[in-house]
């Protein structure tokens, strides 16, 4: 492990390390999207497997497994408190901590995985195209990398965009821009681009590119 991806883990096992008891309660207030996007999940049958990168408290994957009992789930999680919290939470998951820019992702559920979600992660990964290049070689030959996250903002008031920017930078999180969705096959933001929803297919190019610091999400 780098000494970026180790400081980085340091940072998220002391926030997380209280946090973690609260955290699905604060977030519900400005996470947007992420319910459409795991309802939308759970109503596409195309898919079997799905691999969460940044599981955090393990709320998403467990509203999934209520959606849909008979997937196999998994996640990769850089934070150590919130691993074994999800852990608690998610016993019929199978998660494992990594970085998302170099997870073997094809170990967690022993096989490709038909999905990797990214939910209000990406924004926190330094490497965001290491990451994605990563997950998209990972998956299945038809399957998709799905992201939702927090977009530019640039339909909102500049002041408050100027603003929220800020305080999501105490969190370590750059909301993502344009520039992270090329080779994206489907982009969608939300009122204000607020958020944004994206799917990427499978690539067989290996990538290139450093290892940045990853970071749990929700």
């Amino acid at each position: 492990m780098t000494d970026a991806l180790a400081g980085h883990r340091a940072f998220l096992n002391r926030y997380y390390g209280t946090s973690r008891f609260i955290y699905d309660v604060t977030r519900k207030y400005y996470l947007f999207g992420r319910d459409r996007v795991l309802q939308r999940l759970a109503d596409d049958r195309s898919w079997s497997s799905l691999v969460e990168v940044g599981p955090g408290t393990g709320r998403n994957l467990e509203r999934l497994h209520r959606l849909r009992p008979e997937a196999r789930l998994g996640g990769i999680e850089a934070s150590d408190a919130m691993l074994a919290h999800a852990r608690a939470r998610c016993p019929w998951a199978r998660l494992v901590q990594g970085f998302a820019e170099n997870a073997a992702f094809v170990e967690v559920l022993g096989a490709p995985p038909d999905r990797i979600l990214f939910s209000y992660c990406l924004s926190m990964v330094t490497d965001r195209a290491a990451a994605l290049s990563n997950a998209r070689q990972a998956i299945s030959g038809s399957g998709q990398v799905v992201v939702v996250d927090f977009a530019d903002f640039d339909g909102l008031p500049a002041g408050f965009a100027r603003s929220f920017r800020g305080f999501l930078r105490t969190f370590h999180v750059e909301p993502l821009m344009d520039s992270d969705f090329v080779g994206a096959t489907d982009v969608h933001k939300g009122p204000g681009h607020y958020f944004v929803v994206a799917g990427f297919t499978a690539v067989t190019a290996p990538s290139a590119g450093g290892a940045g610091a990853s970071a749990k999400c929700s």
